[in-house]
């Protein structure tokens, strides 16, 4: 009876194999690119309990032809020489004013944001999926309800910049303008 099995498992692998080669890898540019930006916001309670949190969650959509997107905490030490102004991942918010223009808010908490490596065994490749990104926005007396989106780019280890992707309008809780 197993001298049987002997030729059917042989026919498997090899159909198995002539498949498996015949599926070709995604051919994307070795600068990545991000398309399709959502926004979400969720309201949350602070560390008292109070609901005063807007929970703001960004995703998007990447690509990136070699896989080198992510920096690991070790790789960061040379931050100041390497990435510059800003890290890996870099997030602009933008305010709705009422002459219904926006403008940049500065923030000094977005300057220097990362995300870690994407491929665990940093071999070479195609790389495709969805990145999210969330921060939290908190209430106090000096705070208000404003219009704002986000604009968003990432760049990977070689410093190869993506495009910019905006998102679509939210309202959350920001420091009043002076």
């Amino acid at each position: 009876m197993s001298k049987r099995f002997i030729p059917l498992g042989l026919l498997f692998f090899a159909l198995s194999f002539v498949v498996g080669s015949c599926i070709d890898a995604p051919d994307f540019d070795f600068t990545p690119e991000i398309s399709n930006p959502t926004v979400n916001s969720y309201q949350t309670v602070d560390l008292l309990g109070n609901p005063n949190v807007d929970s703001v969650v960004l995703s998007i959509r990447f690509r990136d032809g070699d896989g080198d997107l992510g920096v690991a905490a070790n790789e960061r030490a040379d931050t100041v020489e390497k990435y510059k102004e800003w890290g890996n991942y870099q997030l602009t918010m933008l305010r709705r004013m009422p002459n219904g223009q926006f403008q940049e808010v500065p923030s000094l908490i977005n300057q220097r944001l990362f995300f870690f490596p994407l491929k665990s065994d940093n071999k070479a490749g195609p790389l495709e999926g969805t990145l999210d990104f969330s921060q939290a926005f908190f209430a106090t007396g000096f705070f208000e309800k404003a219009v704002v989106k986000f604009r968003i780019r990432i760049r990977d280890r070689a410093l190869r910049v993506s495009n910019a992707v905006e998102t679509d309008t939210l309202t959350i809780n920001l420091p009043k303008p002076f």
